[in-house]
């Protein structure tokens, strides 16, 4: 099989592992080209059992977890792309255009076969979650017609249709969640097209978890390294639409060649 890339778009650092960590790290280890971009810094998060409340502070953890998430793609031997320098928490203040346009322009620098973001329920329901799922999904559509973009920094590069683009979920019905301490979304077995083996790489995923250290007060991850739930990581296709009677996935690359 040819060297493939695969582009995962999310908000917020450790999104990149606490989401389709497995994933990322299956396809890598089979030597395609993994590639990470984060619009924030987390600046509005927490920093292990506290959350800043100044600016002082939110620039000291906005430093410590860019740190963290450059050592989470190491461990998942993806490559980051950088942070965009917006605020955590207040991605709905910009234009869903401007944020659909820098995303354009990783597309067309980077030319991803494969584009991963959230489910549009944003998983946790969170909005800066929400709007990269939305700006994404408008990118995807027009990275590739140059007649879309007549300004942004992506106007001047040449088009690209990446083939698939997939939105990361969990699975409504395997149970993992219950007692979660966040109101969480959990897609039903019918609404699944994609399920992905990554039982060799659940202890890379829960290794790169940890190197977000700051985070290790915030949801118990470890419960569901423990219970199982990182050897598999499900997804919805969105891009080609399935069709009806469409047996579910098992690989992100399948029938690349006749998207």
């Amino acid at each position: 099989m040819p060297v493939r890339t695969i582009l995962g778009v999310f908000a917020h650092p450790d999104d990149e592992s606490m989401g389709p960590g497995g994933t990322l790290a299956r396809y890598a280890a089979a030597g395609h080209r993994c590639l990470v971009a984060t619009a924030t810094a987390g600046d509005a998060g927490r920093h292990f059992a506290d959350r800043p409340e100044h600016d002082g502070g939110r620039k000291r953890l906005a430093a410590i977890r860019e740190q963290e998430t450059v050592r989470a793609c190491e461990i998942l031997g993806v490559t980051h792309l950088g942070f965009w320098g917006w605020k955590d928490g207040r991605l709905s203040d910009h234009d869903v255009l401007e944020v659909e346009q820098r995303i354009v322009a990783i597309l067309r620098r980077e030319r991803p076969d494969v584009v991963i973001t959230f489910h549009g329920s944003g998983i946790s329901f969170h909005p800066d979650h929400r709007v990269i799922t939305l700006a994404t999904m408008g990118a995807f559509l027009g990275s590739g017609r140059p007649e879309w973009y007549a300004s942004g920094e992506g106007a001047p590069l040449p088009p690209h249709a990446p083939a698939k683009l997939y939105g990361y979920t969990v699975d409504g019905a395997a149970g993992f969640r219950v007692d979660w301490p966040r109101h969480t979304y959990g897609s039903p077995p019918e609404e699944i097209t994609t399920v992905i083996d990554t039982r060799e790489w659940a202890d890379v995923r829960w290794k790169a978890i940890e190197a977000h250290e700051s985070q290790r007060d915030g949801p118990p991850f470890w419960k569901l390294y423990e219970a199982g739930a990182f050897e598999t990581e499900c997804y919805v296709r969105i891009f080609p639409s399935p069709r009806a009677g469409e047996p579910r996935e098992t690989d992100l690359l399948a029938n690349l060649d006749s998207c």
